[in-house]
């Protein structure tokens, strides 16, 4: 009962917590999507000048390298102009609603839409040539496939690992359950580190360190919390499932719900590529949830002490 009580109030505790913050999927915000630009050129073409995509879209990046100042004209209309004039030798940042317009229409038959972003170089007006394009969406049905998978492995192998009730285990869980469930918490915790890491290398802006702790947010807690209990399970300490089961919670329950979008989006703002994000997301949330099983699984079972002989009279 004490040890229920404690995973209640851990568990509140982390949820309190993380419920004052943001949840992001990805670092800096972004988030999986459909679509995604593609700057085709400049008209007329501009020596110095570059206009490229970053961010997998998210915004778009201009250096200038011309001897003009670069204005980014407003669509008409707009009130408040918040597009950026870079100086010479410069560079801006900024999500263009030419470019958020045209992600939020419809999949067009052939998948790719035209879109234009005009500029002004000094007094003269160029051209941003570009067009919205909506890759094949993945194949969801696997992805969700395997994280049902990755649920049930960890709590199958801990339960046929812990059934064995011989009189050497009885004094502590079966060797086998314990490094199960600590080599799933640790499976966890690293693919949720590369996951976090793999995102934080692609916001354009902000040094790496801060980007990766931003975008870990709360698991910076539970990232430790997790290793720990790693260690106490395989020593066959009570507490070791039990944080086990808050790391495992706190990763696949509260911050990586957001991440399941990547399962049906063809666009995932990661550094190592999309099915690699999808496979530690399949981690993060199966596997973390499955952490959790097989906590509860190894927690029910808690280890019966053998009882004392009675001393002869």
């Amino acid at each position: 009962m004490l040890r229920w009580l404690l995973v209640t109030v851990l568990l509140g505790v982390i949820g309190m917590l993380a419920g004052t913050g943001t949840a992001w999927a990805h670092a800096g915000g972004l988030t999986s999507s459909s679509n995604e630009p593609a700057v085709l050129g400049l008209q007329p073409p501009v020596p110095g000048l570059d206009v490229r995509v970053v961010e997998f879209g998210a915004r778009i990046r201009l250096t200038n390298h011309t001897g003009a100042r670069v204005a980014v004209v407003p669509p008409p209309g707009t009130v408040i102009n918040l597009l950026p004039v870079v100086a010479p030798g410069m560079a801006g940042l900024w999500s263009d609603p030419r470019i958020a317009e045209a992600a939020a229409r419809p999949r067009p038959p052939d998948d790719r839409l035209a879109w234009r972003i005009p500029l002004l170089v000094g007094d003269a007006p160029v051209t941003v040539l570009g067009e919205q394009r909506w890759p094949p969406p993945p194949p969801a049905g696997l992805w969700w496939l395997l994280t049902a998978l990755a649920v049930a492995a960890p709590a199958v192998l801990v339960a046929l690992g812990s059934r064995d009730q011989s009189e050497e285990q009885r004094a502590g869980w079966s060797l086998g359950a314990r490094i199960v469930l600590a080599a799933a918490t640790l499976i966890l915790i690293s693919a949720h580190v590369i996951h976090i890491l793999g995102s934080a290398l692609v916001p354009a802006e902000g040094a790496l360190v801060w980007v990766f702790l931003s975008a870990a947010g709360f698991a910076v807690l539970g990232w430790p919390i997790g290793l720990v209990g790693v260690y106490t399970t395989l020593r066959g300490q009570p507490a070791g499932p039990l944080l086990c089961l808050v790391t495992g919670t706190l990763i696949a329950v509260i911050i990586s719900p957001a991440d399941i979008f990547s399962f049906h989006d063809a666009v995932v703002p990661f550094a190592w590529g999309a099915d690699f994000d999808r496979a530690l997301i399949v981690l993060n949330v199966g596997g973390g949830l499955g952490v959790v099983c097989a906590a509860t699984i190894l927690m029910r079972r808690a280890p019966v002490p053998v009882a004392a002989e009675e001393p002869c009279v």
